[in-house]
């Protein structure tokens, strides 16, 4: 049979179901090129349906009027109160590349001229990790404000690291360095800091709002692949439509905007963005975007075992849901050729079928919408502004100098810490509106019921058996991207 016989197939297969048998009659929200950067980052839902933007007004949004209103004096007086930036010890430090989202940022993978680089610190016995900001000078920085690469060499010890050394411009930095090594700890967390909200946690949010629009729209609600998902696209696409072409987003980084914290131009920050997804040649740490279907990157910390351990619970979960869906089911062929056209990494319609791709795509798109996404921002908005700049007002000297002096009450400015202190309220920390423990799957089958009931409870034992620390309390897990 010829392919265009197949379609002609499969169009009959939906000429069996009426318009009112989808969510939005077919007329539901697509994906389509980026407004901004449409060849260099994924797509984007740009026409949403009225009722999932008032949605979203109704439970997010509003909370951000409340919020612009009340809390400014708050945050000026915390900023005012911390007085700048405070002392960060080498434990701090690691600490946070060990327990937060910036361990996303630790690759073994050292290039030739990064061996190069640090050749005086390397030793052949002993294993090292590098945290690479490299990308940070190619951002256009605001007046009297520094952005500046760097590079972090870490050594592996046991079950922990220690920092060994730090490259800011052509120079090395030690502990030994004092004010000078003080100052290049807090260019690499202004890197990390900048690097997470604008190349990393993006790959969690946008790369999704594909699948989202295409499964409200092309799949009929009585679908059991329909009604796994659905409950972990609410108010998804609403919110990142506001993040991405809201002219009062904080990616905008206008002077007025008292919650957007960023160093740079809006333009620059968005050529960032596109560097997350289309990597940098040579470059282990900018990795080219590709859909997860293996499921959660290998991360070489503690935060990355955490992910470890749960994801088997999600895997679980939809493979005993999808199992009950025909082999060549064709409005699955069809919704992930769909999605496969837009996210060339996503299988299509007859990859879709082999190795468990279906399992695989299904629980790590499940996963990222709640846990994943989760976690990044909980351990992110807990890390204290004063260890974690978005903004440095002091540069590294051009040469080394080890009569370097750095002033941290001067490092950032009491406005610079109260916009952080904004976002932080805003956007960074948890605010769950619906939870991962307390979704309804429309499954007309009672065994589908059953599996919903065992994947909460397995949640909850792998929360009472962790051997990390506990990212993200299971309660807490919200059910979809709600910040």
């Amino acid at each position: 049979m010829k392919h265009h016989d197949l379609d002609f197939e499969l169009e009959a297969d939906f000429n069996d179901l009426s318009a009112e048998e989808f969510l939005y009659n077919r007329s539901g929200p697509w994906p389509q090129p980026a407004a901004h950067h449409p060849l260099g980052t994924v797509p984007s839902v740009l026409h949403l349906p009225m009722d999932e933007m008032l949605s979203w007004w109704l439970k997010i949004g509003s909370r951000y009027v409340i919020d612009l209103i009340t809390y400014p004096f708050i945050a000026l007086m915390k900023a005012w109160r911390y007085g700048g930036l405070k002392e960060m010890s080498d434990e701090d430090f690691v600490n946070y590349f060990l327990h937060t989202a910036y361990s996303k940022y630790l690759v073994r993978e050292l290039t030739i001229k990064n061996i190069q680089l640090f050749s005086d610190f390397l030793q052949p016995e002993k294993e090292y990790l590098m945290a690479d900001f490299s990308a940070m000078e190619l951002l256009k920085p605001n007046e009297n404000i520094y952005c500046e690469k760097s590079i972090a060499l870490f050594e592996i010890q046991n079950k922990t690291i220690k920092i060994v050394a730090i490259n800011l411009r052509d120079y090395i930095v030690t502990p030994q360095d004092g004010d000078l090594w003080a100052l290049g700890k807090f260019i690499v967390m202004q890197g990390a800091s900048v690097h997470l909200n604008v190349a990393e946690h993006p790959k969690l949010h946008f790369p999704m709002d594909a699948i989202n629009a295409v499964t409200k729209t092309a799949l009929p609600k009585k679908h059991i692949l329909f009604q796994l998902l659905y409950p972990h696209l609410e108010l998804t696409l609403s919110l990142n439509y506001q993040v991405l072409n809201n002219p009062t987003s904080l990616l905008e980084n206008k002077w007025w905007m008292i919650y957007s914290p960023f160093p740079a131009t809006p333009e620059s920050l968005r050529n960032l963005m596109v560097i997350g997804y289309c990597g940098l040649k040579e470059n282990p740490s900018y990795q080219k975007y590709k859909y997860p279907l293996e499921g959660p990157r290998k991360i070489h910390a503690d935060f990355g075992v955490f992910h470890e351990q749960y994801y088997p619970a999600f895997y679980d979960f939809a493979e005993k849901v999808l199992e009950k869906i025909p082999q060549n089911d064709p409005l699955v062929s069809r919704w992930a050729n769909y999605i496969h056209h837009m996210m060339p990494s996503f299988p299509d319609g007859t990859e879709i079928w082999k190795e468990n791709n279906l399992t695989k795509a299904v629980a790590v798109l499940i996963w990222d919408l709640t846990l994943g996404h989760a976690a990044d921002h909980r351990t992110y908005s807990e890390i204290p502004i004063y260890h974690n700049p978005m903004r440095l007002r002091v540069s590294s000297p051009i040469t080394k100098d080890s009569k370097f002096s750095l002033d941290k009450s001067k490092a950032v400015s009491v406005l610079d810490q109260t916009k952080w202190l904004m976002a932080n309220r805003l956007f960074y920390e948890t605010w769950n509106v619906t939870n991962l423990t307390d979704v309804k799957y429309e499954f007309a089958d009672q065994s589908l019921q059953k599996c919903s009931l065992d994947f909460q409870y397995s949640l909850k034992r792998i929360e009472e058996s962790l051997r990390t620390k506990n990212y993200m309390p299971v309660n807490q897990i919200p059910s979809s991207i709600q910040y």
